[in-house]
This record gives structure tokens, C-alpha cells and sequence, in this order.
């Protein structure tokens, strides 16, 4: 999940955004019931959707961008038919089928589709060799500590360009700063170095010139 989205007050988020993202879905919700309008509904032609829009070069997180939804529900609706959920939100139906559909013919907004993953991986490894834990990067980039792992580890050869530009960005976010200045435990960044070392001898890793210019 990330900020923003109702999903994340859900789970405790205090921010503002997140909070009024909480009660605009309980306005819908409340309207919805109040119209006499089921809450819940068929997630078939959403799913539909989001098979289309990956087909046109958008990937679950940009369609999660675009439909203000969390990404795993975008990943859910994308399993095969028996694996979906049985029902989903109303409100997350709509959100999905209100995404126009990119042309044929036409490239990938900017942000959208894939791009190679090497760059990333160049940049998360090296903030691990300076003390950074997968945890901590997954929350800064909206992500899941898996997804960061898979990355780092050269594991994804392809990744969102909207994530690239989030990992490039957080890259030059702590370029400033230290592990220990924003509150992560010695022990763990030490701990993040210490796998980071292991990891290079196999081979050094550089973070490309694109890394440091963005």
C-alpha cells in the first residue's frame, strides 16, 4: 500500500492525505448503501480491464497509480480467474474501469510501462553497503521489503519506470543524511553492511552515472 490511499489509514496511517483518502471511500460507501446499490460487486470486468491496460504497457503499480488503489488489490484482480477475489470494493471497480485505455499505436506515458531493472539494483546495493535496510527503502518507496530484495539481488530483470524514478529519487533523498540520523538502530544498518560486503565478492557493484546526475 502507500500514503494516499485508503487502505493505508486502514492500517493506522495517521497522515492527513491517507485519512481523508479513508473518508472519502466511507462517503461512497454510504451512498452507495443509501441508493441501495451493492457495496461489493463482481470483480470480472475489472480484472478485464487491468488484463488490457498491462497488454497496452501499463504495469499493476501504474494502474494502481492511476485508479488510487493499492497495488496488491491490482495484483489480485490479475490472477486467474479462481484465484481473484470473489468480490471487490465497488468503489475499487469503478476506480479500475475508469482508466482510459492507452491507443494501440500509441508508447507508454511517461512513468508508465517497464524498463531494465539493472540501474535500480546498481543503486539499491549500494545503499545497503552504506547501512540502509530493505525495510527501510521498501517504506520510503511504497513498496514491499520483497519487491526491494528482488531488485537488489538482480532477481527482477525488469521493474516499473515509475519505481525506477522512485528508487533514482530516494537515492539522491539520502544522499545527505545517515542510517542512525533517521532513526534506524545501529545494530541494523550494521547488520544491512555487513550483507552488502558479502554480497560484493562475487563481484563490485557501481552505481551508474544516470544515479548520480538525477
Amino acid at each position: 500500500m502507500r500514503h494516499g490511499q485508503a487502505s493505508c489509514a486502514d492500517y493506522g496511517c495517521a497522515r492527513t492525505t491517507c485519512r481523508q483518502a479513508a473518508l472519502r471511500a466511507r462517503q461512497r460507501r454510504d451512498a452507495d448503501r443509501a441508493q441501495g446499490r451493492a457495496a461489493r460487486v463482481d470483480p470480472t470486468p475489472a480484472a478485464v480491464r487491468a488484463a488490457v491496460l498491462v497488454r497496452r504497457g501499463m504495469s499493476a503499480q501504474d494502474i494502481a497509480d492511476a485508479a488510487g488503489i493499492a497495488v496488491t488489490l491490482v495484483r489480485r484482480l490479475l490472477r486467474t480467474p479462481e484465484r481473484r477475489p470473489a468480490q471487490i470494493a465497488r468503489s475499487t471497480a469503478e476506480a479500475v474501469l475508469g482508466i482510459p485505455l492507452p491507443r494501440r499505436d500509441q508508447p507508454p506515458a511517461p512513468g508508465r510501462g517497464l524498463t531494465g531493472a539493472g540501474p535500480a539494483a546498481a543503486v539499491l546495493s549500494e545503499l545497503a553497503a552504506r547501512g540502509w535496510p530493505a525495510t527501510y527503502l521498501a517504506a520510503r518507496l511504497g513498496t514491499s521489503t520483497a519487491t526491494v530484495a528482488a531488485v537488489r539481488g538482480g532477481f527482477r530483470r525488469r521493474i516499473s519506470i515509475a519505481l525506477d524514478r522512485r528508487i533514482h529519487s530516494l537515492w539522491l533523498d539520502l544522499a545527505g543524511t545517515t542510517p542512525t540520523a533517521q532513526g534506524i538502530r545501529p545494530s541494523d544498518a550494521a547488520r544491512t553492511r555487513a550483507w552488502a560486503l558479502r554480497g560484493r565478492a562475487a563481484g563490485p557493484v557501481s552505481v551508474p552515472e544516470t544515479a548520480t546526475r538525477r
